[in-house]
């Protein structure tokens, strides 16, 4: 996961792609290109026996080349705003460095250096920059200022563990809002973690990360929980949490139903 920075100081959350994911999207657009090659060649040879002047031929397959392999992935990740057939298939766009949308310029200089580095190179350039690039950027995307994020996240089950009986009665007087958002994000994916995982695998591994996670969660709620396991302890914090979220909406819900009843009974003049 990386935050970016906007310009008006908004932190986004945008995961950068990952390098196999940018590969197999790449094969993709590439076999689209060639076969837009291929299929001007073909169309163009057909044309060969009425224009026989080499220098025309030679002119004709530059401009098809050019116009395939560069300006069609050009012309599309603009007006796409970062797609591609790969990149649709995979759930990637292209992005700026402070996450928003790519331009024109951006598009051009992805894709003629694109051509340098993918094509000469055979695609080794792209691969080695990728694997030491913080985001798998490529060097096209270096000069451009952008880089490639997932945008098709998996969906996320919710976690159902109840309080535990022997927390309730300090749940209801439990401070819990001073939590910070990433402490709490992870130790909702490790109870995700625990509700999946059967009985006879409670390793001491989640034992550790359980104490750890709850001696961060125990800093920021007041008063002190009664004595438990870090694991019920967890459990009891996210629970409530949700509990008086989901209790919170409802109630918005129910004003927002009531305003909208008054205003329909209002007189209309």
């Amino acid at each position: 996961m990386r935050n970016v920075i906007t310009g008006e100081g908004v932190e986004l959350e945008l995961p950068a792609a990952s390098l196999i994911t940018r590969a197999a999207s790449l094969i993709v657009d590439l076999l689209v290109s060639w076969i837009a090659l291929i299929t001007f060649v073909v169309l163009s040879g057909m044309t060969a026996g009425v224009m026989s002047d080499p220098a025309m031929d030679a002119a004709i397959t530059l401009g098809g080349t050019l116009l395939c392999l560069v300006i069609l992935p050009m012309t599309v990740e603009t007006l796409s705003r970062g797609r591609s057939v790969g990149r649709l298939i995979f759930g990637t766009r292209v992005v700026r460095d402070d996450g928003g949308a790519i331009r024109f310029r951006h598009a051009a200089i992805r894709a003629l250096v694109g051509f340098g580095e993918i094509y000469l190179s055979l695609g080794m350039i792209p691969l080695f920059t990728g694997m030491f690039s913080r985001r798998t950027k490529r060097l096209g995307d270096m000069v451009a200022g952008t880089y490639v994020i997932r945008v098709r996240q998996p969906a996320v089950k919710p976690m159902m563990l109840p309080v535990p009986p022997q927390l309730t009665s300090w749940t209801q007087i439990a401070d819990l809002g001073w939590i910070p958002d990433p402490v709490a994000a992870r130790a909702s994916r490790f109870l995700r973690t625990v509700q999946d995982t059967s009985k006879g695998q409670n390793t001491q591994a989640l034992e550790h990360t359980a104490n750890r996670i709850a001696n961060e969660v125990a800093g920021s709620v007041a008063p002190p929980a009664p004595s438990s396991t870090a694991t019920e302890f967890l459990v009891a914090v996210m629970a409530e949490r949700r509990n008086r979220e989901y209790r919170r909406l409802r109630i918005q819900a129910d004003r927002q139903a009531r305003l909208g009843q008054r205003l329909h009974k209002l007189p209309y003049a």
